[in-house]
């Protein structure tokens, strides 16, 4: 009697394993398949995605060319027969040649992040000089633009950053590149600031543009996104410029921040901590010995 209650309980543990396995199998193989299907969802927006930037990237240097040989093909016709128009003419070609230009580099540089091949060289640099001398060339091209671009420094001569001087002046150009493309205002204006704070040091662009919309904010630096506004736009953007800033800046040790109101404009801040660092000082080539 013993031994069948034995055999019995063995058999009744053994189809509660064989029970509990078939559920555990069954809740296995329904995670799997929710995994499968959420893998699946990211490819296809993966996909969407890329197709989309390839379709920005098609127009964005479709829409530069086709200006750059409207305007060739009308210096040649003799359309440009004024000096005036001709400076017109050629201003056009100039900033189409450095819009697409600039849509080269910033597809290089999203290439080199994405695959970690990027290198960042950091340096003390003095801000005040470098920040001169990166702005110089963008004055002239947003001079051609009609773009009143004002500048104005607050820190004392001599405050250095440590830095990578070629991958912030990327950050910079794509801030203020991307403030221009949407500026919709016959008189546009971008202000940089740099303003002393202590121990750090502020680095304010803003500009009177067509503004973000607030639920927008906290994907404006991410990979790919772009506004409502830009889609619907002539502006076209492949939604990478903002990233690279984002990867740039808190890469190299800044903090970076945005706001923005509807028709008004936005304003990124970008702050950096001072070093303590003494510039070599650059030797008389008549001096030397």
């Amino acid at each position: 009697m013993a031994i069948h209650i034995f055999i019995i309980c063995l058999v009744v543990l053994g189809l509660q394993n064989i029970i509990s396995i078939t559920i555990h199998k069954k809740r296995f193989s329904k995670q799997v398949d929710e995994l499968q299907k959420q893998l699946d969802e990211k490819k296809e927006e993966s996909e969407l995605v890329m197709r989309e930037m390839l379709s920005n990237i098609t127009h964005d240097l479709k829409t530069p060319l086709t200006a750059i040989r409207g305007y060739a093909q009308g210096i040649l016709d003799g359309v440009a027969a004024t000096p005036d128009r001709m400076n017109k003419y050629i201003s056009t070609i100039r900033n189409k040649a450095d819009d697409m230009a600039n849509l080269v580099n910033e597809l290089s540089l999203f290439a080199q992040i994405y695959n970690k091949e990027i290198e960042y060289k950091k340096g003390g640099v003095e801000i005040d000089e470098y920040i001169s001398r990166c702005m110089s060339n963008l004055s002239l091209d947003l001079e051609t633009r009609k773009i009143d671009f004002l500048y104005r420094n607050d820190v004392e001569k001599g405050t250095c950053l440590y830095i990578d001087e070629e991958k912030i002046k990327r950050v910079f150009y794509n801030v203020i590149g991307n403030a221009y493309k949407y500026i919709d205002k016959d008189l546009g204006m971008i202000f940089l600031h740099i303003e002393d704070a202590g121990k750090m040091v502020w680095v304010r662009i803003t500009d009177n543009g067509s503004g973000i919309e607030k639920d927008e904010l906290p994907l404006i630096f991410e990979r790919f996104y772009r506004t409502d506004s830009s889609r619907n736009s002539k502006t076209g953007g492949t939604g990478l410029g903002l990233s690279i800033v984002k990867h740039g800046v808190t890469f190299l040790g800044g903090i970076l921040n945005l706001v923005s109101e509807v028709d008004k404009g936005t304003e990124i801040t970008v702050t950096w901590t001072k070093i303590s660092f003494s510039l070599p000082k650059k030797v008389d080539e008549k001096k030397k010995i």
